[in-house]
């Protein structure tokens, strides 16, 4: 180690001395240069006036000085171009390398060449008795072409200017280059022993941080497993309720005893689907369903668990504007965002204080994108959530979303994770966020979702305009579900079709058999012991190529991929369903000519 640090401090001073060297021999040639551009004008221009004197009739004016300065002139482009040392005034040039200041020279050399044409024309004029003086159109030619020649003189001198400069900065960057690696070099090897136990305590400290966070995910992952259990139970339960009371309330009439308390049941198991959704989407185990909505219902919407979240000390306001633009995103994932934001406020605010949320449509201009370069240009819907907190220190407001990382003390509940949340969920729509906080005054996260297009909204409105109509097909049910498929089997028979159910794969078999085939339409659940939904589809398309499917399940979409089902290449329908829903997507899909799905032919 010693030998190699001291052949690399020899060679660091050769280096060091012959880039000083070349450093000097460039300056001195650039000098050279910015100095034979000055000649070239001053010659140019002692030219310029000899003759200007001799043609308004000045008789003692010598006229060789006129060429002799434009021999001068000449000379030193020359010596630019070819090289050499320029007479009496010991200007000494080395050909120029640069095309650039090469094509300059050429340009200099070929208009002093103009110049002295120009020059013996209009001396011949003047010989002749033609007007050759001040104001002549010979005067006006020649004044043209004397101003682009010293334009051209110290346009190249400002360029060999601008290269000095960038030597020298070249030179002196390769000198302190040279010194800085050697002087690391040194400092490294002395400390080595040093830097190496630094490394081992840090890789240590690395290693304790990747188990505690894998520890956290592996705790997260069984939440979200438990969670999708026990949504996927919970969903079959309430979809049997619900169906149930639709199916009574088909049969009353609106205004009736029963048919209120029908609709009582069904909103009180709309808000138990509610709260499992948003478990899922903590969970990460939700599937998204994107659809127009306004931002104002969502937060409404929450206002009862918003006040659960936070304390008493702590004032809730909210400023909802009317006309407010619509926005494409799912709900329970703004619902996610809006929870992780209050969450974070109450813990910013340990003496109290207050929490403000408001929406309010608004344009990204060009102003605003030079200070936030992300952003995009456009419409957007604005939800804010402000708080009279603690603040964000400066040192790590730009950690604040990184997954993991949290300012609690180690041992505590914080899991870091609900601003990476947040800004995951913002950046998955197109959207933009942005935190402006001061320490001891507070903290206002900016959320910008952009605005709903026009062909959104008319999907949409599609969607809530499809006809929740009956039929007479025929129709196999395969729910594993006894309250489930009990429910369903009357409700399709309420909107008159003709059912055939099966409570797994194995029947829905013989039940095909028991039809001759004759069957419009499967719907299956996904999950169900022995024989899987999509593998129960495939052996029935065996036998009949032509049967439509329709998917159903509880589950999270994890376990919905993981039976070989993938969006776009099926038609599938969650659980909980309504009786609108459910007779919709049966129209839909009847509607369509059959195509067999090539992921469910790939089952065995």
């Amino acid at each position: 180690m010693p030998v190699a640090i001291l052949a690399l401090g020899v060679v660091s001073v050769v280096l060091w001395f012959s880039t000083d060297i070349l450093r000097k021999r460039l300056a001195e040639q650039e000098v050279a240069l910015i100095r034979a551009a000055s000649e070239i004008r001053v010659d140019v221009a002692v030219s310029h006036l000899w003759l200007e004197e001799y043609v308004t009739g000045d008789p003692g004016v010598d006229l060789q000085a006129v060429w002799d300065s434009l021999d001068k002139a000449q000379a030193l482009t020359r010596a630019m171009l070819e090289g050499g040392n320029v007479g009496e005034r010991g200007i000494l040039l080395s050909p120029l390398g640069d095309p650039a200041l090469r094509a300059q020279a050429e340009r200099l050399r070929t208009q002093i060449a103009q110049l002295r044409e120009t020059a013996r024309r209009r001396l011949e004029g003047h010989r002749r008795g033609e007007e050759t003086g001040i104001g002549s159109p010979f005067d006006a030619h020649f004044d043209r072409i004397f101003d682009t020649l010293s334009d051209e003189a110290k346009a190249l001198e400002r360029a060999v200017e601008t290269q000095m400069v960038q030597d020298e900065r070249r030179a002196r960057l390769l000198l302190s280059t040279l010194m800085v690696g050697w002087i690391a070099l040194v400092s490294a090897a002395a400390g080595g022993l040093w830097t190496r136990e630094k490394h081992r305590r840090a890789a240590e400290a690395a290693l304790r941080r990747s188990e505690a966070q894998l520890l956290q995910a592996q705790k997260m992952d069984a939440v979200g497993r438990l969670a999708g259990g026990l949504a996927h139970d919970i969903n079959n339960y309430i979809n049997a309720i619900t169906s149930q009371c639709e199916l009574v309330q088909m049969k009353s009439q609106p205004g009736d005893r029963v048919y209120e308390k029908m609709e009582m049941v069904i909103a009180t198991a709309g808000k138990i689907t509610a709260l499992i959704r948003r478990l899922l989407a903590f969970s990460k185990q939700k599937p998204t369903h994107v659809r127009v909505i306004d931002l104002n219902e969502v937060v409404d919407g929450l206002r009862g668990m918003m006040k659960r979240l936070l304390r008493e000390d702590i004032q809730l306001e909210t400023f909802l504007p009317v006309s407010l633009w619509s926005v494409c995103v799912d709900p329970s994932q703004v619902e996610q965002i809006v929870v992780n934001l209050l969450v974070n406020a109450r813990e910013a605010s340990p003496r109290g204080g207050k929490v403000t949320i408001e929406t309010a449509n608004v344009f990204l201009d060009r102003d605003y994108l030079k200070g936030n370069p992300n952003a995009i240009e456009g419409n957007y819907v604005l939800l804010a959530v402000s708080d009279s907190g603690t603040g964000i220190p400066p040192e790590i407001r730009d950690r604040i979303f990184e997954p993991f990382f949290t300012t609690k003390e180690a041992g505590s509940e914080a899991r870091g994770l609900g601003l990476a949340t947040v800004y995951g969920i913002v950046k998955q729509y197109g959207g933009h966020l942005a935190v402006y906080s001061e320490v001891g005054r507070g903290t206002t996260f900016k959320i910008y979702f952009p605005r709903a297009t026009d062909t959104a909204e008319r999907a949409a409105a599609r969607a809530v305009e499809v006809a929740a109509g009956g039929g007479t097909e025929t129709i196999l049910l395969i729910e594993d579900n006894d309250e489930l498929r009990g429910s369903t089997h009357g409700v399709l028979e309420a909107l008159g079709y003709r059912v055939v159910v099966a409570a797994s794969g194995e029947e829905a078999l013989v039940a095909l058999d028991e039809e001759d085939g004759e069957v419009d339409l499967v719907i299956s659940d996904v999950v169900m012991p022995g024989m899987s939904g999509p593998e129960v589809v495939h052996r029935l398309r065996q036998r009949d190529p032509a049967i439509r499917a329709i998917f159903i399940s509880g589950y999270t979409d994890n376990v919905v991929l993981r039976h070989g089902i993938l969006e776009g290449e099926f038609e599938f329908l969650e659980k909980p369903y309504s009786v609108n829903r459910l007779a919709a997507k049966i129209r839909e899909v009847l509607s369509k000519p059959a195509q067999p799905s090539t992921l469910l032919q790939s089952h065995p």
